[in-house]
């Protein structure tokens, strides 16, 4: 989430999973893909029956899949694809650390781009995303942003960014 800072020349960092944010991912995603393990042959068997459903072939395979030791590994196997996606989540949401001469902007741990602060003419929300603008309407950085939207506003304006719209 963020970090606050007592002074404008300190860093601040906005953006990423806190603890429990990254406990929900985890979780949500862990347990919707075995949800979707155990129960992926039956609406493969579903789908069969219906005559106009395409791949009737593969999905009849899917739908064999019922040995006994299926009936647990489905589930596990889920289990660790939606684990796996919830991680890719987690490490490409965008982190943004703040400083009055740059931004950087960085994904699974490394520094994606640098934007320097004299380039910067507008920042903005438009939706959840953020916007960061040249003086001519380039945008320089489009993204969502995860945490608190008074927190981002509040870390931009005290790093003397120019901050578009009303207080949220």
């Amino acid at each position: 989430m963020a970090e606050e800072a007592d002074e404008p020349t300190a860093w601040q960092t906005i953006g990423g999973f806190d603890a429990e944010g990254r406990l929900w991912v985890f979780g949500l995603f862990g347990l919707g893909g075995a949800a979707l393990g155990a129960v992926i042959p039956y609406l493969a068997r579903l789908a069969t029956e219906l005559p106009f459903v395409p791949f009737a072939g593969p999905l009849k395979l899917l739908a064999s899949f019922d040995q006994a030791w299926l009936v647990w590994g489905r589930p596990v196997v889920g289990l660790a694809a939606g684990l796996a996606f919830a991680g890719w989540v987690v490490l490409g949401t965008p982190v943004l650390q703040l400083s009055p001469a740059e931004i950087r902007v960085q994904r699974r741990g490394q520094v994606e781009r640098v934007i320097q602060r004299r380039k910067v003419d507008a920042v903005y929300r438009r939706g959840s995303k953020i916007v960061i603008e040249t003086q001519h309407g380039r945008e320089l950085f489009n993204d969502e942003i995860e945490g608190d939207k008074a927190v981002t506003r509040g870390a931009f304006v005290s790093q003397g960014y120019p901050w578009e719209g009303e207080p949220e």
